[in-house]
């Protein structure tokens, strides 16, 4: 399986996807978007990654690339290519099924618990996923449900936390590939964001909590999996 990921922000990589595309033996290619908008042929790839970052699907005027970024997910969807967005990039993939992403009434930052949605209880690309579990949250967006996905999972902070659209594209509003390090530099580029919000935790509530990272990354590697299995399925017949 060839793998394309789009990077909207230098803090915001691969993380532990890029443990699992190693552990495969799969190539990945990726495109520094805030940089270079020379985007790979969708002939070139499989499965297209989308990461976070800190600006929001809306504002193209400040960010002019993001226009031409949803474009491409729309060619992607429309040529039936597995697509997973996080946080950013399910708000990009939402947008680019034509569905409002805004400024959400509180902001998320830390582990908080999800709750998977009976939707989701029978979804092959989903099969293995827990009724309740932990994830790392750093969001101050939210989105609409695009029209005809399926809700998988919501928070008690956001509604929308995670969609599925034509049992091929995966919206996450969280982040399982965070690594340790990742949330290090968060807080030290983040800081002075972290103030006092009923869903805001401080530094030293989020940090050094293996037990989450362990768990987030068992969703994601179990995730990835799937969506592996699907494409194997679908294309090589195995």
């Amino acid at each position: 399986m060839r793998i394309y990921c789009l990077q909207n922000d230098p803090l915001a990589g691969l993380g532990e996807i890029g443990t699992w595309i190693n552990k495969k033996g799969y190539s990945v290619t990726t495109t520094q978007v805030y940089e270079d908008i020379d985007f790979l042929s969708p002939d070139d790839y499989d499965f297209l990654i989308i990461l976070g970052g800190p600006m929001g699907a809306y504002e193209e005027e400040k960010y002019p690339w993001l226009r031409f970024e949803k474009d491409y997910i729309s060619e992607a969807i429309r040529r039936k290519k597995f697509v997973l967005g996080i946080c950013l990039g399910a708000q990009l993939i939402a947008s680019a099924l034509g569905s409002p992403v805004y400024p959400h009434s509180v902001k998320e930052i830390g582990w908080w618990q999800l709750e998977r949605r009976k939707e989701a209880e029978f979804l092959q690309l989903l099969d293995g996923l827990p009724e309740k579990f932990t994830v790392f949250q750093l969001h101050i967006d939210t989105y609409d449900l695009p029209q005809g996905a399926v809700h998988l999972a919501e928070s008690k902070a956001c509604l929308n936390q995670a969609f599925l659209y034509e049992n091929r594209v995966i919206g996450l509003q969280f982040h399982p590939e965070f690594t340790a390090n990742t949330l290090n530099h968060i807080v030290e580029k983040l800081g002075q964001e972290l103030t006092d919000g009923p869903f805001i935790q401080k530094p030293e509530e989020f940090l050094n909590r293996n037990d989450h990272l362990e768990g987030a990354h068992s969703f994601l590697f179990n995730l990835l999996e799937n969506i592996d299995k699907g494409y194997q399925e679908e294309y090589i017949g195995q």
